[in-house]
């Protein structure tokens, strides 16, 4: 069993005003496997403010 704590890629969910995470979505190691999940979590909430990153750098946002 793998009890790894630390992944490169999270989803998160942010806060009306975009300013504070509200929900960690998901933690992934795997480019493709995360950019999945992020449209996904796109799909299942769509007007939500969602992010996927890589440590601090912003992969995708939805909103400006």
């Amino acid at each position: 069993m793998n009890d790894r704590t630390h992944f490169s890629y999270r989803i998160d969910r942010w806060d009306d005003a975009g300013e504070y995470p509200v929900e960690h979505l998901a933690s992934v190691e795997d480019s493709e496997v995360a950019e999945a999940t992020y449209w996904a979590a796109h799909q299942r909430w769509p007007a939500a403010k969602l992010t996927l990153r890589n440590g601090a750098k912003v992969i995708e946002r939805n909103w400006r």
